[in-house]
């Protein structure tokens, strides 16, 4: 699902020593645990990769939970705003069926959704962007392992994140 600009979507499930030659490492700030009492499913690790002669920026980030039983849907919508704080435009992305980690690790999350959505930028922007964003998170979990995924209440939480601005696209600045 695209609100606007351009939709471009892949989604890089990893299960615990079976990741995929292709597949970027996980981050540290992914895989790290998720405190008792905070937010479950999180969004974290949210990245804008960017090449200065494009009009299309690059997000991604990672859902993780601590939960060991499938997602029967999440989506993300990111906000893309300009240094003074204004809204720039806006992508979100959905997933099906998100199945929990092979093997997790004791302390870290027992679901991980890597995420990643492209959008448009109109280049009078510059790619002066805010330091943070926000991501508006909506989950269903399953109550029930797969194959009898029974749906929980549906979640829905919004989170002020930092960005990571990268300059890291083919053909970006070296």
């Amino acid at each position: 699902m695209m609100l606007r600009g351009v939709a471009l979507a892949t989604v890089l499930t990893c299960a615990a020593g079976g990741a995929w030659a292709a597949d970027p490492p996980v981050s540290a700030a992914c895989m790290a645990p998720i405190p008792p009492g905070a937010a479950d499913p999180v969004p974290r690790d949210v990245h804008f990769h960017v090449n200065g002669s494009s009009r299309l920026i690059s997000i991604t980030l990672c859902i993780a939970s601590n939960t060991a039983l499938p997602l029967q849907g999440a989506a993300a919508n990111v906000g893309l705003f300009s240094a003074d704080g204004v809204l720039i435009n806006y992508a979100g992305q959905s997933y099906s069926n998100v199945q929990p980690l092979t093997n997790p690790g004791t302390e870290g999350p027992k679901l991980l959704l890597m995420y990643g959505v492209a959008i448009e930028v109109d280049p009078k922007y510059g790619q002066h962007f805010s330091p943070d964003t926000v991501v508006a998170l909506s989950t269903v979990a399953c109550t029930k392992a797969a194959p009898d995924c029974a749906p929980a209440a549906a979640q829905t939480q919004t989170f002020l994140l930092p960005v990571q601005i990268d300059d890291d696209l083919p053909g970006g600045k070296k």
